[in-house]
């Protein structure tokens, strides 16, 4: 459906560097990344706002360089939302459909139903500046809908919103995405969003294509340190291949030999990357002697987040894990307590080692 081939954009003193990625027809396709990374120039590059220095931007497999913006049916939802202030929320809607001559009793009847499909038809008559953001942001997503885009982008739609309202604006998102078959891209830096939604995500950092393929692959696979760090993964070590196990190798890390569901020659240099939620805290009594990757440990800290706890854990190395609040008091756990923790070998990625390092890589 969308697809940059070698796209190169220069604005200033930033450059996205030949981007190469392809979003398929009614996917949820998220790109990801730090503040400056280039997001949002991609998805203007995508509406035509951009031209490309070097490559090709194609729509259904047609190069659309010289397809006007308003050619391409397309609509960008931008996290200032852009409504006209002079216009009430019923003629921001309509405005699209009076660009396209849309007749006047057609354009009545859409406008009241994408306003009743998003909860706002009492504000048809409002401005805008008398409307809280995520009221704006419903008027700016219906404004979008209403011309029957065949590919919506998103500019950090949920960034002004407070968590009651992004917790609703998500469900609309997820509603609209599977009522409609949209192919929708969606440009943000909260990896809970793309949790969220997403069916296939892009990593860009510093104007470069760092990642791509499905969402739990990007989140559980990262190619690298600085993908992994802002993908989440709370657990990232240094180590050492030292031997091989059944269907992987054992890395050494500070003071654990850990398998791997991943394979590397001995005395490779390895990244080894552990999601807190795949660590598992049980009874100090609880480890079996064939048991893979299970050691004794100390709860070190519980750090409260908003719907779990974050265990920091000492075992060798210092490890996080996951507990929701049910069973820390359930397992009465609190700090000092000597516990046993586990993972799966499957639950351990490791690469080889960022060639950024000082370490040596094998």
């Amino acid at each position: 459906m969308i697809e940059f081939e070698n796209v190169s954009v220069t604005l200033g003193e930033f450059r996205l560097n030949e981007l190469s990625i392809r979003v398929k027809k009614g996917d949820y396709y998220f790109i990801i990344g730090p503040s400056g990374a280039g997001k949002t120039i991609i998805l203007e590059a995508i509406a035509g706002l951009h031209h490309p220095d070097s490559g090709r931007v194609l729509i259904d497999g047609e190069d659309v360089s010289g397809v006007p913006p308003e050619k391409r049916k397309i609509a960008l939802v931008y996290q200032d939302y852009s409504l006209f202030p002079h216009m009430s929320v019923g003629d921001n809607v309509a405005f699209g459909l009076k660009l396209q001559k849309i007749p006047k009793r057609e354009i009545e009847s859409r406008v009241d139903a994408v306003l009743c499909r998003f909860g706002i038809a009492h504000l048809k008559d409002r401005a805008p500046y008398t409307m809280s953001g995520g009221e704006q942001q419903r008027v700016a997503l219906a404004r979008a809908l209403v011309t029957e885009p065949d590919i919506l982008l998103l500019d950090e739609p949920l960034s002004a919103m407070d968590q009651v309202n992004r917790d609703k604006f998500v469900a609309d998102l997820r509603a609209i995405h599977r009522e409609n078959c949209l192919t929708i891209v969606h440009v943000t830096h909260s990896r809970e969003e793309a949790l969220s939604l997403a069916t296939r995500v892009a990593v860009i950092i510093d104007g470069t294509l760092e990642q791509e393929g499905e969402r739990d692959e990007v989140f559980r696979k990262p190619p690298n340190r600085r993908v992994g760090r802002f993908v989440g993964i709370e657990n990232v070590f240094e180590g050492t291949v030292t031997g091989t196990g059944v269907g992987g190798s054992v890395v050494t890390v500070g003071g654990c030999n850990i398998r791997t569901g991943g394979a590397m020659p001995d005395g490779c240099r390895v990244c080894v990357f552990i999601r807190a939620a795949d660590v598992s805290v049980r009874r100090a009594d609880m480890i079996a002697d064939d048991e893979y990757n299970c050691f004794p440990a100390k709860i070190e800290e519980i750090i409260p987040r908003e719907s779990y706890y974050l265990l920091g854990i000492s075992c060798g190395i210092s490890l996080y894990a996951l507990a929701t609040e049910q069973e820390i008091k359930e397992k009465g756990l609190v700090p000092g307590q000597s516990v046993s923790v586990s993972f799966s070998p499957t639950a351990v990625h490791i690469t080889r080692e960022d060639t950024s390092s000082s370490s040596p890589s094998c």
